[in-house]
């Protein structure tokens, strides 16, 4: 034993020095670009088993102060081993030692060439925390008296100490960089993930961010997504996150998947970085036989938020849409593209209303679903405002057709931008109730769009259609009623050069016109809808438009006629003033 306990020291000096210098220890072939993280030292505690220490927590509770540990048994030889029942030791810096117990569910043997992962808990009555520097684990015989007590590893943990208080390391490693690809310190997983995009919602109860992560295999075989979390840390506060996936996640060789965080907060939450974490279970068993499982997390590493949002870069209009690679919404052979990107000022709604309009082309051979994608413009000032998609009538697009997809966004007055992030989003589907239902969404393609110049009525950009209101003539009609009351009704006679792309399809949801009279005072005396399509839809060339039932009991002088673009949504309907007709 005294051979055995001299490796294990010489093993210890340099395992010391690797956590002290903060060397990389990455496996060989790993991928130059994954982030260095420190690796799990490894003990020797026989000739055919090793040790390596996955985490260490403490953790202040209303019922005291929490400790617990998980380490590592592997065993190098051909044939299965006992695991004894080994005690496992935490000491403070002031020098004082606890003992903490075993999880009932701990092996009590490890297979030839595996590995098994051993839970250690307890739960100390004191007020304060504790500041734990040394771990040793002990072999300990029963069978004689005085029973016999062999130090197998005697290890500082300086590093290592999760205070789950504080959401932070006792002594802190550098952080992963957002964006930066990373493996998860001391898990045995060959997975590797990169955080691609924070997508930041308010609801009655509070703000989600929703965090994606890319995850992939570099591994020949399959591999399931270990059982981590990621918790959101602000300035004073910590905050849980749940995985929105209810089914494992499983990734062939070789293959990556996006995985989807929820961080619930309080309104106003503001998040500094993510911490990853593992999720750590104990079990233990009362005299009566009844087992009580508790449950813990073990910080692994900590991940800086990203800076300013910003796009992947100056977007030109009608150009195909590069989306994530692994994004579940887009066809590969749908082409989607920005063609309009409009706003306006509504000065009688007391608001600005932004339109953008999306072409979605099928170069495939076959029918191709209307994508159900979601917008957000985000404004060079911080704000970010959702749009509103129109009522779909079109379920599918025929091969070598396009269709148009519109939605309007709500602008305070204040909203001087000039240039947006267009940020698309799907819909991510997890367990709501007990149904698996739309919850949260995430951004899988972001560009910096410059708003389209205001337009006069000659040539004006309803996509698909290009309107030209060459000339126009309202008229007041008098017409004796049923009663001594007069009707009062106006006619308005429009020459209009209505040209259509012939490659793009227009349902009934496409947007359609409105035209609104008002007098001088502002006061609207009545309004009427015209479609694109159907009965009373708007044509090339001379046409008449009737406005009757009107509120006003007299003929008006200077009445103006407000145009509007209107697009209806599940919300209701919004409306964009394109031209004033005076």
């Amino acid at each position: 034993m005294k051979i055995q306990f001299k490796q294990v020291a010489m093993t210890l000096v340099l395992s010391s020095a690797l956590l002290m210098t903060g060397l990389p220890a990455l496996a060989e072939g790993t991928d130059a670009a994954v982030a260095q993280t420190v690796a799990a030292p490894v003990y020797q505690i026989s000739d055919n088993l090793q040790v390596a220490i996955e985490g260490v927590t403490s953790e202040k509770t209303a019922n005291g102060v929490r400790l617990g540990s998980v380490i590592r048994i592997m065993n190098t030889s051909n044939q299965t081993l006992r695991i004894p029942d080994y005690e496992l030791k935490v000491k403070t810096t002031d020098g004082t030692i606890y003992t903490l117990r075993p999880s009932s569910s701990n092996a009590h043997g490890v297979q030839p060439e595996s590995e098994v992962e051993l839970t250690y808990l307890k739960v100390i009555n004191r007020q304060t925390e504790v500041d734990l520097s040394n771990l040793s684990l002990i072999d300990v015989n029963y069978d004689v008296y005085p029973k016999q007590e062999t130090l197998l590893l005697s290890a500082p943990i300086d590093g290592l100490v999760w205070n789950g208080n504080r959401g932070e390391f006792k002594k802190a490693p550098a952080s992963i960089k957002w964006g930066e690809t990373f493996s998860i310190p001391t898990v045995a997983s060959p997975l590797q993930y990169k955080t691609v995009d924070i997508t930041k919602s308010n609801s009655n109860e509070g703000v989600v961010y929703v965090v994606k992560l890319l995850v992939t295999n570099p591994n020949d075989q399959a591999e399931t997504l270990p059982a981590i979390e990621l918790d959101g840390k602000s300035k004073t506060n910590l905050y849980a996150g749940k995985q929105v996936e209810a089914d494992p996640v499983v990734l062939d060789a070789g293959q990556s998947k996006y995985v989807h965080y929820a961080i619930h907060a309080d309104m106003d939450t503001v998040l500094e970085s993510i911490n990853v974490l593992t999720s750590e279970s104990f079990t233990q068993a009362d005299a009566a036989g009844n087992v009580k499982t508790s449950a813990f997390t073990i910080g692994k590493l900590n991940v800086e938020m990203p800076g300013a949002a910003g796009a992947t870069g100056s977007y030109t209009y009608g150009t195909p849409i590069t989306f994530e690679k692994w994004n579940d919404v887009i066809n590969q052979d749908l082409d989607v593209a920005l063609v309009e990107l409009h706003v306006t000022d509504n000065k009688d709604q007391g608001s600005k209303v932004a339109f953008a309009k999306f072409t979605l082309t099928n170069k495939g051979v076959s029918d191709i679903p209307v994508p159900a994608f979601q917008t957000m413009l985000s404004s060079s000032t911080g704000y970010d405002y959702t749009g509103s998609r129109q009522n779909d009538d079109q379920k599918s697009i025929a091969p070598g057709t396009s269709t148009v997809v519109s939605y309007a966004f709500v602008l305070p007055v204040s909203e001087t931008s000039d240039t947006f992030t267009m940020k698309v989003q799907n819909e991510i589907k997890g367990q709501t109730d007990g149904e698996s239902k739309p919850a949260f969404k995430s951004t899988i393609a972001s560009y910096q769009v410059a708003v389209q110049e205001p337009e006069d009525r000659h040539e004006i950009s309803l996509y698909p259609y290009t309107v030209n209101l060459k000339d126009y003539m309202l008229s007041q009609i008098t017409v004796p009623g049923q009663t001594i009351a007069l009707n009062y009704t106006y006619k308005l006679q429009l020459y209009m050069d209505l040209i259509r792309d012939p490659k793009v399809l227009v349902d009934n949801s496409f947007s359609k016109l409105k035209f609104e009279l008002v007098d001088r005072s502002g006061t609207i005396l009545g309004s009427k809808i015209f479609p694109f399509t159907g009965t009373d839809r708007l044509v090339n060339g001379k046409q008449t438009l009737t406005f009757s039932n009107l509120t006003t009991d007299q003929i008006q002088n200077n009445v103006l006629v407000n145009v509007y673009e209107v697009l209806n949504t599940p919300s209701g309907e919004v409306d964009r003033l394109i031209a004033e007709l005076k």
